[in-house]
């Protein structure tokens, strides 16, 4: 695995100066802003998305209660509740230009580059972006009081200061990209997952290398004040533990083993992560893990933290600049249910250039859209980032990249679906693909299939402030990877 250069931390603290940045909106939300808020009858949903429908009426109103799902899981998968819709058109190389100003520049891309494999079957939408009422309870409670901490503005860190315990989106009504792009990061994927998943690599010539990891997951920022793990030292430091994340390679052989552990902080946005190497039997700490544009572990170099989740901080001192938010209206991936079918084999999942456009569902939705640009001085293997973020529930949806010399470098959608049951939101799969080289990336997702594959299930969720981690949580410690490594 190639290791971030980490002269780019100093580099980073010498040309802090360069990377201040004046009218950084800091306050909290303002008690009319706080007015449009409201689970029933306001403006806009809790989460800050409009409330109403679109005038054409392509884009149905908000409704506030979690879809029941449907019959028909078996414990391994979770059942389509729309299998009976039918696409109402479907986008290709031949029509695209009539729907141009609706898709992301990615899509408009994989057309040109991929015309007779790639396509957009288009459903009716369906706004399954609703949570249960803790979960409303918490983001408005979380929009009183946080705000971006100064030192944004003073000296270019990241951070938040004035939150409450207990979750909640921080910034439903985002002032500039950077709130914008705090809400995607603690978008509510539940409180803690533990699950298989499978890592697809696909090189130009369509051959794929799989790789099968162990995830156990937890959000501690959506963790009720009285959370048990608030009063273990790792979790409650630098104001509190925001995202814990380990990741351990079962598949292919010559990689397992391996694994990590660690936590990002409230004060501290830079992955604090450990890597037990099982052919050295020992714990190191990994700085590259989590950090700017290292690459994504395990993935062969192929992807980069950057676009995880779509967009990613990266550290403490981002090296972009964001763009304020936009919303528009475009066909993005949505409700993927045909992905959380145990039984459907990689092979159809996974195709040459891209992933089989006939399992993958588009509808209309709004989407907030934020740009980030390389700051002068800094390095980066993006000089663009663009990001688009669900309305109703900040979950990402699609990224693109640009290169050094300002070419479309790399395009990547997340494939969403809503988890009723625990109701939650949570990506079932995902492709990133180089433009350039022709390799494509599907990392780490498809649980259902991975669940099957490896005899664990479904994936299991917290999905309840009260919560605790319903697996050892020391696997987030370096103490802890000790008792975890084997071979």
């Amino acid at each position: 695995m190639r290791l971030f250069n980490s002269t780019l931390k100093t580099a980073s603290a010498i040309l802090l100066a360069s990377a201040l940045l004046p009218g950084a909106a800091l306050a909290k939300l303002s008690d009319a802003d706080l007015a449009r808020l409201g689970i029933e009858g306001t403006e806009l949903t809790p989460m800050g998305a409009i409330r109403a429908g679109n005038a054409e009426g392509t884009i149905p109103a908000w409704e506030s209660t979690p879809i029941k799902g449907v019959e028909g899981g078996n414990g391994e998968s979770l059942a389509d509740p729309f299998a009976d819709e039918k696409p109402l058109f479907t986008i290709t190389a031949a029509n695209y230009t009539e729907y141009e100003g609706q898709l992301t520049a990615g899509q408009v891309a994989l057309f040109k580059q991929y015309p007779e494999t790639f396509k957009m079957h288009v459903y009716p939408t369906h706004r399954t972006g609703a949570y249960d009422k803790w979960v409303y309870d918490a983001t408005l409670a979380q929009a009183k009081n946080v705000k971006i901490c100064d030192d944004l503005e003073a000296e270019g860190r990241i951070c938040m200061q004035d939150h409450v315990n207990g979750g909640g989106i921080p910034f439903p009504i985002p002032k500039d990209g950077f709130e914008a792009a705090y809400s995607n990061f603690y978008s509510y994927r539940g409180t803690t997952i533990d699950r298989m998943g499978s890592a697809a690599l696909v090189d130009s010539n369509g051959n794929r290398t799989d790789v099968t990891i162990k995830i156990r997951q937890a959000w501690p920022w959506w963790l009720s004040a009285e959370s048990e793990i608030r009063t273990k030292k790792w979790y409650s430091r630098d104001k509190g533990a925001g995202f814990c994340d380990s990741w351990q390679i079962e598949k292919p052989p010559r990689s397992s083993g391996l694994v990590f552990g660690g936590c990002n902080y409230v004060d501290k946005f830079d992955f604090q992560a450990y890597l037990y190497v099982p052919g050295q039997r020992r714990v190191r700490k990994a700085p590259e893990i989590g950090f700017h544009d290292s690459p994504s572990f395990g993935s062969d170099g192929q992807r980069t933290v950057a676009s995880r989740f779509m967009f990613y901080f990266g550290g403490s001192y981002p090296r972009h600049n964001i763009s304020d938010p936009v919303k528009k209206e475009l066909f993005v991936p949505y409700n993927n249910y045909k992905l959380t079918n145990a039984d459907t084999p990689y092979d159809e999942i996974f195709g040459k250039s891209h992933t089989n456009p006939e399992l993958i569902r588009y509808e209309l939705h709004r989407v907030w859209v934020i740009e980030a640009t390389l700051k002068e001085g800094f390095r980066h293997l993006y000089k663009r980032h663009t990001a688009y973020f669900d309305e109703d529930t900040w979950a990402g949806l699609a990224f693109e990249a640009y290169n050094g010399k300002d070419e479309l470098w790399r395009v990547g959608e997340q494939y969403n679906a809503f988890i009723y049951g625990p109701n939650v939101t949570y990506p079932v799969g995902d492709v990133q693909i180089d433009l350039i080289n022709g390799r494509y990336t599907s990392y780490p997702y498809s649980p259902y299939q991975a669940g099957k594959e490896m005899g664990t299930g479904a994936p299991i969720f917290g999905s309840k402030p009260t919560n605790e981690i319903g697996f050892n949580f020391d696997i987030f410690t370096p103490q802890g990877l000790r008792k975890f490594g084997r071979r």
